[in-house]
């Protein structure tokens, strides 16, 4: 009989969410903001069961989703970006991430990144707290030539 409250309890403890993610996962949430003077910015996010679709961000413009972390903690969502003659493609979230987005927020823990003329910078809020380089913008290449 106990072994069966148990259970119960564990079920019914797993289906009730907090915050929309289940008491046993995190959620997160990926903040993209485009500091790219009077220009626009194309962008198109997916993850291996999600596809976010293309989204224009004009400058001083937030993008940003939320999400529960796989059980296995295999959450992975890329992002390719495109801006004039340029593009780059990348993780926004992956697992290893995920430790450095600790900058909380009562809902759950969030990854900024910030688009900009010169490249793609990710906000470290543990151990430096400030904005990192992580990718320069590439030539965009002959077979990516539309947007998504």
């Amino acid at each position: 009989m106990m072994k069966k409250l148990f259970i119960f309890v564990f079920i019914f403890l797993g289906l009730n969410v907090v915050n929309g993610c289940p008491f046993f996962l995190s959620k997160y949430f990926v903040n993209i903001h485009s500091s790219i003077h009077n220009d626009n910015v194309t962008l198109r996010c997916q993850s291996k069961d999600d596809d976010l679709g293309s989204h224009v961000l004009s400058p001083n413009n937030d993008y940003e989703w939320s999400f529960c972390q796989s059980f296995s903690r295999a959450t992975l969502f890329f992002c390719h970006f495109w801006w004039n003659n340029n593009e780059q493609i990348f993780d926004v979230f992956n697992s290893t991430m995920g430790e450095w987005c600790r900058e909380g927020r009562p809902e759950g823990d969030i990854c900024r990144w910030l688009v900009r003329e010169d490249g793609f910078y990710f906000y470290e809020p543990i151990e430096y707290g400030r904005w990192l380089k992580q990718y320069y913008w590439k030539p965009v290449s002959k077979t990516s030539l539309t947007y998504g």
